[in-house]
């Protein structure tokens, strides 16, 4: 007896063979093939019960799935990569454009991630510097959120980071990182002589080669590098180390902390897109108008002044 044809295997089997010819086919960077081939697959795994090839309506469907479980930007992301896929499936006449002019949910023009005060700042480097007498593991912590947050470094440059990326330059030590979306490591921050003086200590008490700037002190992955995931964990489990427990603050925070602190410091507008390697100077003006709108009153004001005499 002949066994019927598994049409929903055969589109999901196309697709897949479609997708890893549109990623050899695009020259980008490795970690963009990656993340094209992740995003894509995933897509895949959404359509390949359908019956018959995807159309328009099921991409839409998946964005609207995906909109359910997943931020804005993420969302955004995903359409862009499903849009250019189908944009590059039509060029090549291997199908039609099902996605084309279908668009991901709005984005608005700020940060989901919240910075502390100075004075919660200041509390969150006294807990950690208390805590950092345990052990090299909390000897490291302590200097890389005090690095994090004088820096405004992001936690994959933390990551990325060697010890033979600090030089000397003029009067200052520095640390260069590989930015976000860059090959090589070509911007630096400077280091504060307390910051550098805590690297320094954390390196004398190693016992490794010293080329990872953080790394794992666990008996698992001893000596290897330090991952975001692990980063982002241990900045967050030292904001609840003093009851800062809100999805708005992660170790993003602590680079809108150093952000938001320079700016309230003195630093211009273009001071501070070089500290943080912005490419465009408008994400560095959300810092300053969330400065502005802490500092505004006005919604205060209105409720004394009308409620006065009455409560």
């Amino acid at each position: 007896m002949i066994k019927p044809i598994n049409l929903t295997l055969m589109h999901s089997q196309k697709l897949k063979e479609q997708v890893l010819e549109f990623i050899k086919y695009h020259d980008v960077k490795p970690i963009t093939k990656e993340s094209y081939r992740r995003i894509l697959l995933r897509y895949v795994e959404y359509v390949e019960h359908l019956t018959e090839p995807p159309i328009r309506d099921d991409v839409k469907q998946y964005r609207d799935t995906l909109i359910k479980d997943h931020s804005a930007n993420t969302v955004q992301k995903y359409i862009v990569v499903v849009r250019l896929f189908y944009a590059w499936l039509y060029a090549e006449g291997k199908g039609d454009n099902i996605a084309i002019n279908i668009k991901g949910p709005r984005i608005e023009n700020t940060f989901k991630r919240e910075s502390l005060s100075e004075k919660q700042a200041r509390q969150l480097l006294e807990y950690a510097k208390k805590e950092s007498s345990k052990g090299i593991i909390e000897y490291r912590n302590f200097t890389m959120i005090a690095l994090m947050i004088s820096t405004g470094f992001r936690t994959i440059e933390i990551e990325r980071a060697d010890v033979s990326d600090i030089h000397f330059i003029g009067d200052s030590h520095v640390l260069y990182v590989m930015g976000k979306g860059r090959d090589e490591k070509d911007s630096y921050n400077k280091l504060s002589p307390l910051v550098y003086k805590l690297i320094e200590t954390y390196l004398m008490m190693r016992s490794d080669e010293h080329k990872p700037l953080f790394i794992n002190h666990g008996s698992t992955y001893k000596e290897i590098r330090l991952k975001t995931r692990s980063i982002s964990k241990i900045v967050k489990k030292y904001l609840l180390g003093i009851n800062i427990d809100s999805k708005k603050f992660t170790a993003h925070s602590l680079r809108h902390t150093a952000a938001t602190l320079a700016m309230e410091k003195g630093a211009d507008l273009y001071s501070a897109q070089h500290m943080l390697r912005h490419k465009n100077t408008n994400t560095t003006k959300i810092y300053l108008h969330k400065i502005n709108r802490r500092k505004e009153k006005y919604e205060e004001i209105i409720g004394d002044d009308l409620l006065k005499g009455l409560t």
